[in-house]
């Protein structure tokens, strides 16, 4: 059996092997199309708000219209001025460093928090994780921040130029830090008292609190942004007739 890059009946990946009459060329790899269509599908017809990083010929700007529906917010970010021409004119494009946060506050500003935010850009470590700083806390949760071409932080050389370094390090950081509750074995006595009977929050990053999970792909990181309360585990017998067993930690507050 041959294996797909993505899967048949994908209307993503359809409408890219498809084609359309004016529009212009998209540069993708196949693969991607599963990952799009796994974390963007909750998206459809609910009029998202979505930023693209690089723009570069427009046509994935084309493609994100066609698939969110016409009601979807477009906007983009690229460093060439020649981008603007290109894109679609029901879309708003913004010119400057993906790498610059006061630029892309300003992007923010006009455009209102993202639902979903593609990085398609420079690729360089530095730029990646830029943009997701300056950008992640602003979305909307739910939403879904997607990285692609990581592949550039395994050739090393430039492309690591950052003073924070590999862009997949940070994003394993990232996903680490949905452990902050868990982690720490002393949390667990609180983590078995029901939440409304907690008196206190226990210390935790934004990442953890913000983050729903970290999904790692060939070429390709998804944050999924989603506020999370303090994780709750309890001991809880399925028959009604029984008692729950005893505790096997201290009942604190």
């Amino acid at each position: 059996m041959t294996a797909e890059h993505s899967s048949a009946g994908n209307p993503l990946y359809e409408s890219f092997l498809r084609g359309a009459p004016g529009r212009p060329v998209i540069h993708k790899w196949h693969h991607y199309f599963d990952v799009y269509e796994a974390h963007f599908a909750p998206f459809r017809g609910k009029a998202p708000t979505v930023l693209e990083i690089g723009v570069q010929n427009g046509g994935s700007l084309r493609l994100w219209r066609e698939y969110f529906g016409p009601e979807a917010r477009l906007f983009g970010a690229d460093i060439d001025p020649a981008c603007v021409a290109r894109a679609p004119a029901d879309s708003q494009v913004f010119i400057g460093d993906q790498a610059d946060p006061e630029f892309l506050k300003r992007v923010l500003e006009a455009s209102g928090p993202p639902d979903i935010v593609i990085d398609d850009g420079g690729h360089r470590s530095n730029q990646m994780i830029q943009s997701f700083r300056a950008i992640y806390p602003a979305m909307r949760a739910p939403g879904v921040y997607l990285v692609e071409d990581t592949h550039t932080q395994f050739w090393g050389g430039s492309w690591i130029d950052g003073p924070e370094g590999n862009f997949l390090d940070f994003a394993y950081r990232i996903a680490r830090s949905l452990n902050d509750w868990t982690g720490k074995a002393e949390n667990f006595a609180k983590l078995h008292v029901a939440p409304e009977r907690r008196t206190s929050a226990l210390p935790a990053s934004f990442a953890c609190k913000t983050t729903h999970s970290v999904s790692f792909y060939d070429s390709v990181v998804v944050f999924a942004r989603r506020d999370r309360p303090e994780p709750y585990c309890e001991f809880r017998v399925q028959d009604p007739s029984l008692d729950n067993p005893p505790h096997p930690f201290p009942q604190v507050g």
